[in-house]
């Protein structure tokens, strides 16, 4: 589905929708890579009591705590790029002049960092 929404956005959206469609297509296809990270490294939930936790079994490398961290890692992505959504949408908003700034290169460097920094401090 999201392939479909990533060919939509392509495909169908107009040229008013400015730099929004790029949002939702890092969106689709951040959602495609955790798929395929999902398949690859088999996450499991373990509950103990009222503790729990995720561990990975991936099918092509011994078991190593590395993997889980790269996948816990690549799952908190998601959440920073939702702020980044909500940021968009409020200034679209509230402060409609402030939107341009998502179509200035340092200012698109310094939101891209953002998902980046927070994979790293996992």
């Amino acid at each position: 589905i999201n392939a479909l929404l990533l060919y939509a956005v392509r495909r169908f959206s107009r040229p008013s929708l400015g730099s929004y469609k790029y949002l939702l297509a890092t969106f689709a296809s951040y959602d495609i890579f955790l798929t395929v990270l999902h398949v690859v490294t088999r996450p499991t939930v373990v509950i103990v009591d009222e503790a729990f936790g995720a561990v990975t079994d991936p099918f092509f490398v011994a078991a190593d705590r590395r993997i889980t961290n790269v996948y816990a890692s690549c799952v908190t992505v998601p959440y920073v790029l939702v702020n980044i959504h909500f940021l968009y949408r409020f200034w679209s908003i509230r402060y409609s002049h402030l939107i341009a700034l998502f179509s200035n290169k340092k200012f698109i460097a310094f939101v891209a960092s953002w998902p980046l920094i927070c994979f790293a401090f996992w």
